[in-house]
């Protein structure tokens, strides 16, 4: 019987360390968003992973950084190849502090961004949201980030709307709430939320928004 759950309740490096201990013969199986990875148990150690384009151990790193997935555990599942040979604690202290160091990086990416964002006349606060609509960083005023809107969904919205009437997708989308103006715009596969003042004009801060955020 398959094991099946998400990485939100269940961890990858608990499901890894589980199935090494127990010295399972398995296949685990993680998807998210349509893109599926996989990383095989043999004899207690871990033997081969895959998530496309990578393979081996970096495969079983970039399946580490994911926040959120579904998995499938299947026992008696041989690997079609090995192509891993570090020990399974190794492999996993090794993806780990890859990891630590990754996010470090992209905190202060985030916060240099931020910082430019918060510079321009009549911002209020700044959020970084996925695709799927989660709140990845913040910039000042975290209070505010209660009151924003979904920026995933209107995005994903204006862009059905483009489609429909055969325009581009949109470069950006300006919208009014309350005393506040929200302007959002794709940065790096995730959306820039940012809450303006009201008397804010988008067609003069856009450019400055634009040259911040490192787009033409």
């Amino acid at each position: 019987m398959a094991l099946i759950g998400n990485l939100k309740d269940i961890k990858l490096p608990s499901l890894i360390q589980l199935n090494c201990m127990e010295r399972n013969n398995a296949k685990l199986t993680i998807e998210r968003s349509g893109k599926f990875g996989f990383i095989y148990f043999e004899g207690g150690q871990v033997t081969h992973a895959e998530f496309e384009p990578y393979l081996g151990e970096e495969a079983v790193f970039k399946l580490l950084s994911l926040p959120e997935a579904r998995f499938k555990v299947e026992s008696d599942v041989k690997p079609p190849v090995r192509t891993i040979q570090t020990n399974w604690s190794n492999l996993l202290l090794d993806g780990l502090n890859k990891l630590d160091h990754s996010q470090d990086e992209a905190e202060n990416q985030y916060y240099r961004l931020f910082e430019r964002l918060m510079t321009i006349k009549g911002a209020v606060s700044v959020s970084l949201i996925s695709e799927d609509g989660h709140l990845i960083d913040q910039g000042q005023h975290p209070d505010s980030v209660k009151k924003d809107p979904n920026a995933a969904f209107i995005m994903l919205q204006a862009k059905k709307m483009a489609k429909t009437l055969d325009l581009d997708n949109p470069e950006f989308v300006s919208i009014f709430s309350g005393q506040q103006r929200y302007i959002i715009i794709l940065f790096h596969q995730h959306y820039i939320l940012m809450q303006m003042d009201k008397k804010v004009k988008s067609e003069v801060v856009m450019p400055l928004i634009k040259q911040a955020i490192g787009k033409k």
